[in-house]
């Protein structure tokens, strides 16, 4: 080898050696263009990695190998010469032309394995002659050239190796672990320190240890000791940084312990930060035990929709186990009670939106349908292609069983579990509307209980629930299945019979009435109670709707009650006339109050053997300018219906306070007077007390000289007793009205004084011919007078009468026999006429005074 191939390897770098080469082939051969390229692109192209132009250095190029010398040199193993004609050779070759050169000189430079690297390249204008020993020359060049190049080449690949590894460490959060444990040497890749946290520190042992946390660096340390000992042949352990987080810094270590031909004993391993990955783990282990403890049932499938998974709890709400169900179509929970329409719109849903939801019913094992509320998604993979299908569903039978009491409840009454008013009123325009269209008649029949309330204030309200339950009962039992009956409100009842004419209709009240009017028998109780009912027929060619139609039965049904008790009554003009009057009479009288119009006569009570006036009876009167005078039978009904009975009594309380007063400043002290209240008056919102005793303070009266008048079926109210007892505490007198017409009895005169009993006028009308009414009259004065309670007789009209109750010791009496009711100047009038000598054989009424 000659000196210049000699100095070729004292040069200090490869790009040296190529150019010192290129300037040798320069000035051995005096080419125009030199050059040394690599092949690149799979060997389809050149890259120079030195170029000169006569000489000169310049910027290297890529080529194309095609249509050129070199693709040619490039398959040959010995040297390519072309001393002429080059151009014409290889026409596509442009930058032959370019350069204008004619001659071609060039080898193949190859690697140990011969494998073609690159190639080396004299390009002449006018080629010279070369010889064998220029050849020689040129071909120990290019294994000088190609040497070098190969070298470059392969620690180009190892320096690619190891950033690609470098680069995968990084990625995957490790680094590489040396330790020669002969001679206590530690290696570690460039990673390490990254992964400690501190990037500018060198790769040592020092370093890893400083990172971790002190307990975990003994650990370490005594690791060390077992591998020397020989103790320990495989490690896999974690350890943490003294800094680390839910993000980052916990290692996983794992190292084997080998032999190296020398003898050296070798610990090679990895440290990885798996903070991430342990993370992830954490969270796929809950999520499995969600899976698992779900109180959802969970099932997925495949993108072919065949079950891959499912959870306990579906397994307890199918009874189907996962080695059954997994790869079958989840078809087989089919109950067959959704067609074949409702799935296509399912999955048409499902793949449009990638989601659905709603109720559908399936099978469990054992056959037993049931409904579940799903929910059904779609999973995809990263290029957008479905990977799977997860159900999710609960049971909803308990849900569904609820919603079905919640509708039940909703449109019917909670008590009789009749249709409630709203739910019956909607039906009811459905009816009338399809009657009308079909041309078929439509009857409604009214019923309202009569005197109930007396039931609950006798009984109480739980036994009052139970008479209106077996009256629900009845009429359900007594209609057909097609007709409709509801419970109205209180003591009212509504039925709608569908397809029935005005006869039939009839036939049916008559029936209802009958059967209502039957005992109603709980264990040792009996009660008896009769119903009114009012029937209204949807006439044809009319605009009736449905609440015309319902007024039009309660007009009947009041018609019935106000006529005949426990009658059926079929609306017709009349009972509508009769209501518009009943409106109009309203109105007048809520005028009248307004305007004070209403006037307070006196019915004077007088003492049996005195025969003198004691108290008087205030009663209302009302004198209507286009009516006439309006009985109080007519106008006290009117007002207690439509809610203003207590503007009425609290007038006839004020008026009669002050009228009292006047009849003491005519000197008349020892008169009283009695004033009826209403069960309405003694409401929570209605003080009684006050009221009362408002009156009486500014008329200036003594309170034992009123005495307040009620049923006994008010008195027997809990509250109403407590305001009576306050009342009678101040000094107001209590009377019982109206005793023996309702559910009477002794022990209400025990437990709940008073200070008079009122006899009805119903039993001294009849009281000559019944004796059994003269025993029980007699009786109850008695036992009255025992009990230090006065009793009063009313509707006395015969002086045979008067003479009877005397014999029986009744204590007053009042009644048409002495007078009716009287302007106040007439009752002062007749307490100046007192002084004529009483008849102790019997009182003798003339001109209607005493």
């Amino acid at each position: 080898m000659t000196l210049s191939f000699s100095h070729f390897y004292n040069l200090p770098s490869s790009s040296a050696r190529y150019e010192f080469a290129v300037e040798m082939m320069y000035k051995r051969f005096g080419a125009k263009v030199c050059m040394i390229g690599k092949f690149v692109e799979n060997g389809e192209k050149v890259k120079t990695v030195v170029h000169s132009e006569h000489g000169e250095l310049i910027d290297n190029i890529v080529y194309e190998l095609r249509g050129t010398p070199c693709r040619d040199a490039k398959d040959s193993h010995s040297i390519c010469l072309i001393d002429s004609c080059i151009q014409q050779r290889y026409s596509d070759d442009e930058a032959l032309r370019v350069l204008n050169v004619d001659g071609y000189l060039g080898v193949t430079l190859r690697a140990l394995d011969h494998k073609p690297i690159g190639i080396m390249v004299c390009l002449f204008e006018i080629c010279p002659v070369i010889s064998e020993d220029d050849k020689i020359w040129f071909q120990e060049l290019s294994h000088l050239v190609g040497a070098e190049l190969n070298h470059n080449l392969e620690m180009a690949q190892q320096d690619a190796l190891l950033n690609h590894l470098t680069k995968g460490e990084r990625i995957a959060k490790l680094c590489s672990w040396s330790w020669q444990v002969n001679v206590n040497r530690h290696w570690f890749s460039y990673e390490m320190p990254r992964l400690m946290l501190k990037p500018e520190a060198s790769p040592s042992l020092a370093t890893f240890l400083n990172s971790l946390t002190e307990l975990d660096a003994q650990r370490v340390q005594r690791l060390f000791k077992q591998i020397k000992a020989g103790m320990v042949r495989h490690v896999d352990i974690s350890v943490l940084h003294r800094l680390h987080n839910q993000q980052r810094g916990l290692f996983h270590i794992v190292g084997q312990v080998e032999q190296a031909e020398d003898n050296e004993i070798v610990f090679n391993a990895t440290i990885q930060d798996v903070t991430y990955i342990t993370s992830l783990n954490q969270q796929l282990e809950l999520t499995n035990v969600v899976f698992e403890n779900a109180n959802e049932a969970i099932m997925i499938c495949d993108a072919e929709n065949k079950i891959i998974m499912i959870n306990q709890t579906f397994e307890t709400l199918t009874g189907y186990t996962a080695d059954e169900l997994c790869g079958k179509d989840p078809k087989v929970l089919s109950s067959g009670l959704q067609d074949g329409r409702f799935y296509r719109k399912m999955w048409e849903q499902l793949l449009q939106h990638g989601t659905w939801k709603g109720e559908i019913y399936n099978r469990r094992k054992n056959g037993q349908i049931f409904p579940e509320e799903l929910t059904l998604t779609v999973v995809k993979n990263d290029i957008g292609e479905i990977s799977n299908y997860v159900a999710i569903f609960r049971d909803i039978t308990d849900w569904k069983r609820t919603e079905a009491q919640l509708t039940f409840y909703a449109n019917h009454e909670p008590l009789t579990g009749l249709l409630n008013r709203r739910s019956f009123m909607d039906a009811l325009e459905v009816s009338i509307s399809e009657a009308r269209s079909h041309h078929t008649p439509c009857t409604l029949l009214f019923i309202g209980l009569d005197r109930f309330k007396e039931v609950n204030d006798v009984f109480g309200p739980e036994t009052g629930d139970r008479v209106l339950v077996s009256v629900a009962k009845r009429l359900r039992n007594s209609v057909r299945q097609l007709d409709m009956v509801c419970r109205y409100g209180g003591d009212e009842f509504v039925i709608l019979l569908s397809h029935s004419n005005v006869d039939s209709a009839m036939s049916v009240a008559q029936k209802l009435s009958e059967k209502l009017r039957q005992p109603y028998v709980f264990n040792e109780l009996t009660i008896e109670i009769t119903a009114s009912i009012g029937v209204a027929q949807l006439e044809e060619g009319t605009a009736t709707n449905a609440a015309t139609l319902l007024r039009n039965s309660a007009h009947a049904m009041s018609s019935a009650k106000k006529t005949n008790v426990g009658s059926v009554a079929l609306h017709s003009q009349q009972i509508q006339a009769a209501y518009l009057q009943k409106i109009e009479l309203k109105h007048k009288l809520k005028q009248a109050l307004k305007d004070g119009t209403l006037e307070v006569h006196y019915q004077p009570i007088v003492d049996c053997y005195s025969g003198k006036i004691t108290k008087f009876e205030a009663l209302a009167r009302w004198h209507d300018a286009e009516f006439g005078v309006i009985p109080p039978g007519q106008f006290i009904p009117l007002a207690e219906e439509f809610g203003f009975i207590h503007l009425i009594g609290q007038f006839v309380l004020e008026r009669s306070c002050r009228d009292l007063a006047e009849i003491h400043r005519a000197g008349f002290t020892q008169v009283s007077i009695s004033i009826n209240r209403s069960v309405n008056e003694f409401k929570v919102s209605n003080n009684q007390v006050e009221q009362v005793a408002n009156a009486i303070a500014q008329a200036g009266i003594a309170p034992n000289s009123i005495t307040l008048e009620v049923t006994e079926s008010i008195a027997t109210n809990s509250y109403t007793w407590h305001i009576l007892e306050k009342l009678r505490a101040l000094g107001v007198q209590i009377a019982l009205d109206d005793f023996c017409t309702g559910y009477s009895s002794l022990s209400n005169l025990i437990e709940n004084q008073v200070d008079f009993l009122k006899i009805d006028k119903s039993f001294v009308d009849s009281l000559l011919a019944d004796q059994a009414k003269q025993v029980m009259i007699s009786g109850l004065i008695q036992i009255a007078s025992q009990l230090g309670i006065a009793v009063i007789a009313e509707g006395v009209e015969t002086d045979m009468q008067l003479q009877l109750l005397q014999r029986f010791g009744c204590h007053f009496v009042q009644g048409f026999y002495f007078s009716k009711a009287q302007r106040l100047d007439k009752c002062i009038a007749m307490l100046k006429q007192e002084c004529q000598p009483f008849d102790a054989t019997g009182l003798s009424g003339k001109n209607g005074t005493v």
